[in-house]
């Protein structure tokens, strides 16, 4: 069986590596049998990996191995991979066509990758602006003028408390869902928690022209208004951008169920009004399959209870820190618990004055 596998595998190594189109085609993907969000990751992956290979794109993307491979074959078909070459120990492997390492730079910027994909050219990308570049610099000079005159700077919304929710649930079967994927890294220009659920997914859910992708789950009519997410493992994964969290807040989505999450972005879902669910893979799979029902299909939240109930009336627990479960009901972020003592910190700073009046 191996063998045959091999050999039949060989044969696709002179696949000829067509000129790159605009989109990938999605209908191809429903014909292989695997989902069309595991092609818009492999896409999506294609612009920082320089190599692929069966084992490692099946691992990231939560594929069988079949399906796997006929998803690189799709993708060398249309030149998004080159040809798939010899086998390793991860199976066949291709190289990126559309990935370029620039000068001083990690991985080329989406400018330049769209500009690849419709001239097939290879160009010398501009790099990325540095970190401190992006930073809305003029908003925190301003409130720092606003402070220097007396004022009050401005302030953020506070953090929306969470009780009970009764919503659509929008199921992402996706395993492996990154913080890059959430909110990618040129959206990260703002220090603010507002305004950047319009760019949730935004290399999933638009394509190069900015276009929705009719077949990616929120563009969906079913799930436009969705305030529930039901996911694959380990969903937040990948950098620590608090941003994540804002983005999926903003758009108007409240709990994250999923069987696990990264450390990071699960404690900063408390801290951005949303609730992460952690439940069992067999739990987790039953509310996917209620979540595909659409629209029609609401899944209740009672935070206080711990339950999850389905449309059908099936009701699950889950298990949430007790202190986390207290900020996220009475709504209460980092700033929010340290105005819970704004008294003591104010007699503090009176009495402080009064001991020490040369500080």
């Amino acid at each position: 069986m191996t063998m045959k596998r091999r050999g039949f595998l060989q044969m696709l190594g002179g696949a000829f590596a067509a000129p790159l189109l605009p989109s990938a085609s999605l209908g191809a993907a429903a014909k292989a049998g695997y989902p069309a969000s595991a092609l818009h990751a492999a896409i999506y992956h294609a612009q920082s990996d320089v190599s692929f290979s069966v084992f490692t794109l099946a691992k990231r993307l939560g594929l069988g191995l079949d399906q796997a491979e006929q998803l690189m074959r799709d993708m060398s078909t249309r030149g998004i991979l080159g040809p798939l070459q010899g086998t390793t120990r991860a199976g066949k492997w291709a190289r990126s066509q559309v990935w370029i390492r620039p000068k001083g730079s990690v991985v080329a910027s989406a400018k330049t990758m769209a500009s690849k994909v419709q001239s097939n050219t290879k160009p010398i990308p501009e790099q990325y602006p540095t970190h401190t570049d992006e930073i809305d610099e003029q908003s925190v000079h301003n409130d720092e003028r606003e402070s220097s005159k007396g004022l009050t700077p401005r302030k953020e919304t506070p953090m929306q408390k969470f009780d009970k929710l009764s919503g659509i649930a929008a199921p992402m079967p996706l395993v492996n869902i990154d913080t890059d994927m959430i909110i990618p890294k040129i959206f990260l220009k703002t220090i603010k928690r507002s305004g950047l659920g319009v760019n949730l997914f935004d290399e999933m859910r638009f394509d190069r022209e900015g276009n929705e992708i009719p077949d990616f789950v929120l563009n969906q009519p079913a799930y436009r208004e969705a305030s529930i997410l039901v996911a694959g493992d380990n969903f937040g994964c990948g950098s620590s951008r608090e941003h994540a969290p804002w983005a999926i807040a903003d758009f108007g989505i409240r709990c994250v169920i999923s069987t696990s999450f990264a450390d990071i972005f699960y404690n900063n879902c408390f801290k951005n009004g949303i609730l992460p669910i952690v439940l069992p893979e067999d739990q987790r799979d039953a509310l996917m399959k209620d979540a595909e029902k659409g629209a029609n299909a609401r899944i209740e939240i009672d935070l206080e209870a711990q339950t999850v109930t389905s449309s059908d009336g099936e009701v699950f627990n889950f298990e949430v820190d007790s202190f986390k479960k207290h900020c996220l009901m009475n709504g209460l972020d980092d700033i929010g618990l340290t105005m819970e003592k704004v008294n003591a910190i104010d007699a503090f700073e009176a009495q402080h004055g009064t001991d020490r009046p040369w500080v």
